[in-house]
């Protein structure tokens, strides 16, 4: 059977794949988009391409498929050292097909490699070693450690390059040992993205199979084949007009759906009380709601009425990989209930809720950019009666002396206030602690002064609402502000992933007026997170 599947379908959901071969002539466009993604892979690709001997076919993209294959096959023969943008040749046998954007040679052939706008990797403090390269060099690999690449949280970058790896071996210029290259958002040093080098054979991923030892890990190359092989038979079932396989259809709501050109076709093929769709917060997985299914639970109303005890023996063989799988249940119920009964916080202790207090109390808040940089602090400040917003911004594009300068500003505010008055600061989450203790890293005195601050005299809400409270969904400052503080955001889409955008555009929109608009909607935002903040304070010193 004649058909070709490509780098995404592995690592994608295999609904994508029966719909794309059931009803191609309906595929919606893909309206996904990550503002900053594609100047991130130029910057990158233009840098590669600057160095000697790369061969760069992106060029071709107007020419037939023929061409294309033949031109990168071609650069394979001569021994480029890089090649970008290539197309290999379609494996008809394996029913694989392929774009690479990038084709590094090695000592024995050359090995696949993908550009992310994403962090890559995690810091470690082990001695295990750790394979990179400079951009700059792609082909001069290095040893160092203190960094390990994400496997838990990116590791569909590795499937992906799994499929790419094959589809190279077919052309015969592959190394002997499936590698690829991933190159992300992290600097390691001050010389810019680096590239990781993966063993795609590495045992460095939990297990997917029915019946597998959670405890034995798999690596990239094994989950690929066995997810690819799962998509070949979708896509042969839907070339022959035969039903899906069991399970395939309703579909399972993941965060994948969020993104996903799809989705105005699987909606319709939801039940509204379906338990993906309804449960949004620690969800079950794609394995594990199947396993539900399988034993008689479809809806949130279904489970929040079932015997676990009962439902375990059918359902634990079924997800029997998943560590901690009768734990998760046991809390989706917990959520199933209180979304059944319309209860959005559930209080798990009595009496008052202690919380220190102090003559001026101040809300903090920070926003970050793309790129990782905080380049707004904003505090709300409760003193003698009186409420004021303050805050330090910088609407450019910041380098680390810029950060630093920013955030020295902010903390010498502070300083100065605490000198003259006793105050505490209350945040929501440790993530205003994390960044000031990283920036302190950089040895100035006004943010090691922070550090020892924010440890002595800083509140983590987050922490008093965790201890107190359940929530159905979650317990994430928009969630709890809005539905047990009555607190309204002026924005009708708050939240940080979309004042990075508004922060893009307040610094890179080319009419002034769209930047002023832009950079306006940022600081009544931030401003709305920190009198969220108070007021989610104030209410919990009424409760009893």
């Amino acid at each position: 059977m004649t058909f070709t599947l490509d780098a995404y379908a592995a690592r994608s959901c295999p609904v994508k794949t029966l719909h794309a071969l059931t009803h191609p002539s309906e595929r919606p466009p893909s309206g996904l988009t990550f503002p900053g993604a594609a100047e991130f892979v130029a910057e990158v690709l233009a840098t590669i391409t600057a160095a000697p001997g790369t061969v760069d076919l992106r060029g071709l993209v107007a020419a037939s498929s023929e061409e294309e294959e033949a031109a990168c096959l071609a650069a394979l023969a001569a021994g480029a050292p890089v090649i970008v943008g290539g197309l290999l040749p379609r494996d008809w046998d394996g029913h694989r097909r392929g774009r690479v954007e990038l084709l590094i040679r090695t000592e024995d052939g050359y090995a696949p490699g993908v550009v992310k706008f994403q962090r890559a990797l995690d810091p470690r403090r082990d001695d295990r070693a750790f394979t990179y390269s400079p951009v700059t060099a792609l082909g001069e690999r290095r040893s160092g450690t203190g960094w390990r690449y994400r496997w838990n949280w990116r590791w569909a970058n590795a499937v992906q390059l799994t499929h790419l790896w094959e589809l190279l071996r077919a052309t015969g210029y592959a190394g002997d040992q499936p590698t690829g290259v991933v190159i992300g958002t992290d600097r390691i040093d001050h010389s810019g993205p680096v590239a990781t080098w993966l063993d795609l054979t590495e045992p460095a991923l939990s297990p997917t199979a029915e019946g597998a030892d959670p405890a034995e890990l798999v690596s990239a190359h094994d989950r690929y084949q066995a997810q690819f092989a799962e998509r070949v038979e979708i896509a042969e079932r839907a070339l022959t007009g035969a039903e899906p396989p069991s399970g395939l259809l309703p579909p399972i709501v993941t965060s994948e759906c969020r993104f996903c050109e799809w989705w105005s076709v699987c909606r319709p093929l939801l039940d509204e009380d379906d338990l993906s769709l309804r449960v949004s917060k620690s969800p079950l997985s794609r394995v594990e709601v199947s396993g539900l299914r399988a034993a008689g639970v479809h809806t949130v109303g279904q489970l929040a009425g079932a015997d676990i005890d009962e439902l375990l023996p059918r359902y634990l063989p079924l997800v029997a990989f998943r560590q901690g799988a009768e734990e998760r249940l046991r809390l989706t119920q917990r959520r199933s209930r209180l979304l059944v009964d319309g209860v959005e916080l559930a209080r798990l202790t009595e009496g008052p809720i202690p919380l220190p207090t102090s003559p001026v109390e101040i809300d903090i808040d920070i926003e970050t950019s793309r790129d990782d940089r905080v380049y707004l602090w904003g505090f709300w400040v409760r003193a003698d009666g009186a409420e004021y917003y303050r805050h330090f911004s910088s609407f450019t594009d910041l380098d680390d002396a810029g950060e630093l300068e920013l955030a020295v500003s902010a903390m010498r505010w502070l300083a100065d206030l605490a000198a003259q008055v006793d105050l505490r600061v209350y945040h929501y989450s440790d993530y205003e602690v994390v960044r000031i203790t990283r920036l302190a890293a950089s040895g100035h005195p006004t943010m090691a002064w922070a550090t020892d601050f924010a440890h002595d005299r800083f509140v983590d809400l987050f922490e008093v609402v965790r201890t107190h409270f359940f929530g159905a969904n979650g317990l994430g400052l928009k969630v709890v502000a809005q539905s047990a503080a009555g607190f309204h955001w002026r924005d009708n889409e708050p939240g940080g992933l979309n004042s990075m955008t508004w922060f893009d555009t307040a610094v890179h929109a080319e009419d002034a007026e769209a930047r002023a608009v832009a950079q306006q909607r940022v600081l009544w935002y931030n401003e709305d997170d920190v009198r969220a903040t108070a007021q989610l304070r104030a209410w919990l010193r009424e409760q009893a």
